[in-house]
């Protein structure tokens, strides 16, 4: 089924680069929306009304090739959707409503809001409540910033237009972030004109997402499984949270010594002395993974069998991925497969940016890649290697280059370390040390030899 992403104020379809896939994962097809006028910070938004905004919406619904769709509307597109939806309640299963609510017919969109020249940019931080940046943290806050759009004053200060009342027959999911819905039921009941639309639709169902007022950036993949939850995608039933474990607990875990965390994830190697032996662990693995319910990557060579477990594609470990780990390295002992962590390396590219380029878009076309979080692109099949973006330092406009990441065991660090050297390296900064280790070839090309993921407390 189509669902249709709608983000507020200052965002576009940017904003669930997490989110989407996803659901895409699920099964469905997220549909992403920039708004017109919020693609870029130089577009034209002085003659963009609310009017202009939901019939973009509406243009989604009518374009999905199902007989319905699903919408999600954050923050003040949650008023957007909902007058979609009333232009085509016939075409909507579900409206989900993400930190907003249902602007009734006559009332303003927003209110507490100030356009400046035709406009409204992003506020400053200090102008937002604690709650509403909870989670979102001065990383998030900087990448938010970065991809920014200033939000037309027509549709900030529009008024709500509805026509068909067969739109309270639409099933509708409150999903409380900042707010819990304590409050959200305690506004209702208070009578709270933003609020009171709730009150004239047939089926609510409330549902609490404890974090900031930005749930597609601090906590994608709940807010994800709480919309594959609901009718008639889903039966009700959100999944639970995955509790995330640094490499630190990963490793005190019984049976996983055969295993080094680096990027994506834990990773084992086991010898082997030929293909039918490593198959035969290829199977147990397989059996495992299916035993367990956790999927692993599996690399089988004629020299032996690579297998990397993780539970988010950003790497992150949780006890799943211990419990498979012991698990798979009991199974190659029976097998009298050894493990062999010496030939553990995982690499990654460090593409380094000038402070007003934005060059993600570029390299994840060129790669076949997808965005993940605010910096970073990877390979979907998870085959090639991670590519992450940094801003130059100092700045230096039109001037981009790269580097080489080596993801590596910290019980080998040092011997690598010792090796580049002797081959005619040279340490270049030793500044981050014992975390890493910057090397420079002899006609000057970087790499980073990285220890750091291997012993970390850093959760997720």
């Amino acid at each position: 089924m189509d669902i249709i992403l709608v983000a507020g104020l200052w965002m576009g379809g940017w904003a669930w680069y997490e989110v989407a896939p996803a659901l895409e994962e699920a099964g469905h097809r997220p549909v992403p929306v920039t708004l017109p006028g919020m693609g870029s910070v130089d577009a034209d938004r002085s003659s963009i009304s609310l009017a202009d905004h939901v019939a973009a919406v509406v243009e989604a619904i009518d374009a999905a090739p199902g007989e319905q769709v699903v919408l999600v509307g954050h923050s003040a597109s949650a008023g957007i959707v909902y007058a979609a939806a009333d232009a085509r309640p016939d075409r909507v299963a579900h409206l989900i409503l993400v930190g907003g609510f249902p602007a009734a017919h006559g009332t303003p969109l927003l209110r507490g809001f100030e356009p400046v020249g035709g406009e409204l940019p992003l506020p400053d931080w200090s102008e937002f409540d604690e709650a509403d940046l909870r989670d979102l943290g001065e990383g998030g806050m900087a990448a938010f910033g970065a991809f920014a759009v200033p939000s037309p004053a027509g549709v900030v200060t529009g008024i709500q237009q509805l026509h068909d009342d067969r739109r309270f027959d639409i099933p509708v999911t409150a999903v409380s972030t900042e707010y819990s819905t304590a409050d959200l039921k305690d506004w209702i009941d208070a009578g709270e004109e933003p609020v009171q639309e709730f009150t004239r639709f047939r089926d609510v169902t409330y549902v609490d997402l404890p974090t900031g007022h930005w749930p597609m950036l601090t906590r994608p993949r709940q807010l994800a499984n709480i919309i594959v939850a609901q009718p008639p995608i889903g039966d009700g039933t959100i999944a639970p949270d995955v509790e995330f474990i640094s490499s630190r607990t990963f490793h005190a875990a019984d049976g996983v010594e055969d295993w080094r965390v680096l990027y994506g994830g834990a990773h084992a190697f086991f010898r082997a002395e030929s293909l039918g032996a490593g198959a035969r662990l290829v199977a147990e693995v397989v059996a495992i993974a299916e035993e367990q319910g956790h999927f692993p990557d599996i690399d089988l060579r004629p020299e032996g069998v690579f297998v990397k477990t993780f539970s988010h594609r950003s790497g992150s470990l949780s006890a799943a991925d211990a419990e498979l780990a012991a698990a798979v390295s009991a199974a190659a002992r029976r097998l009298e497969l050894e493990p062999d962590p010496s030939v553990l390396r995982v690499l990654g590219i460090a593409v380094v940016q000038g402070p007003d380029a934005h060059v993600r878009p570029f390299w994840t076309a060129a790669l076949g890649y997808e965005p993940m979080g605010a910096d970073d692109a990877v390979d979907p099949l998870r085959r090639s290697p991670h590519l992450w973006f940094q801003t130059m330092e100092p700045p230096k406009a039109g001037r981009g280059r790269t580097h080489i990441d080596v993801s590596v065991p910290r019980d080998r660090v040092d011997s690598y370390v010792a090796a580049a050297l002797e081959a005619g390296g040279r340490l270049a900064d030793d500044s981050h040390v014992p975390e890493w280790w910057t090397l420079a070839s002899p006609d000057n090309h970087g790499v980073d030899l990285a220890a750091w993921s291997d012993d970390t407390d850093e959760v997720g």
